[in-house]
């Protein structure tokens, strides 16, 4: 798949006319495409984004637990978000568990977010309802996403509990903030049974149409578009019909 056809994909779907951009990326495939220029084709791809003052928005999670540098921590999720932490024009968010990156207009979305990952003023929280849109490209949809943990939290699912953690978040060599930051976790009472799955909601996902999607997962050269809000109250509607929908085993309530 080259590029102009990946740029046929965004026009076809009109993403450039949503404000915000939540990408979630392996682009093993699409750099050993473009093996002559792997970099003019990550930042084209930026580029087609900024262009059309879309908002992106990738997660840099570190998963630090002791101390959290803004501007040095380096993102544990591989090499897209790790490249535009090195941009200039990125900022990053504060949480030290989970952060984010973003590049555009409206990037400060990301700034000054609640000290619970999932919970109140997220940015999960803040996306919904402010045209928004989630881009996998290479990441096959099976591996999740991280919206789920915030509807979790708001049904407060009891195989999780909202843990606080003693980080120490630093910005440019300057203490800013301590042992303010939460993140909705997995609660060890429940063992195994509670290890995350997404095979149950990508099933009922399948029968739905809000989801475009193109290339094949097995080659990690797969596209998948869905905007932001029904896939926010889709989670909703199938966590409250089935509890155990987001784990691998039944719990009981």
């Amino acid at each position: 798949m080259n590029f102009s056809k990946i740029i046929k994909i965004f026009n076809q779907n009109k993403i450039k006319d949503y404000d915000f951009l939540y990408i979630y990326s392996d682009f093993r495939y699409f750099l050993l495409k473009h093996k002559n220029e792997p970099l003019r084709f990550i930042e084209n791809f930026i580029e087609y984004f900024l262009s059309n003052n879309v908002t992106i928005i990738v997660p840099s999670f570190s998963y630090s637990k002791i101390k959290f540098e803004i501007d040095k921590t380096p993102s544990s999720l591989g090499f897209f978000s790790n490249y535009i932490l090195q941009k200039k024009q990125s900022i990053r968010s504060e949480h030290p568990i989970f952060s984010y990156a973003a590049m555009g207009k409206k990037r400060n979305i990301i700034k000054s977010v609640g000290h619970s990952a999932f919970g109140k003023d997220s940015l999960h929280a803040r996306l919904l309802y402010n045209n928004a849109c989630f881009l996998n490209i290479g990441r096959p949809l099976i591996k999740g996403n991280t919206l789920v943990h915030h509807v979790e939290q708001n049904y407060n699912a009891k195989y999780r509990y909202d843990k606080k953690f003693k980080s120490i978040v630093y910005n440019k060599n300057k203490k800013i903030s301590s042992g303010k930051y939460s993140a909705y976790v997995r609660h060890l009472n429940y063992k195994s049974a509670n290890k995350f799955t997404f095979k149950k909601v990508l099933k009922k996902l399948k029968k739905e149409k809000f989801i475009k999607n193109y290339g094949e997962e097995e080659l990690y050269n797969n596209i998948n578009i869905y905007p932001y809000d029904v896939f926010y109250f889709k989670l909703h509607q199938y966590y409250y019909n089935d509890k155990n929908i987001f784990i691998r085993y039944k719990i009981n309530e």
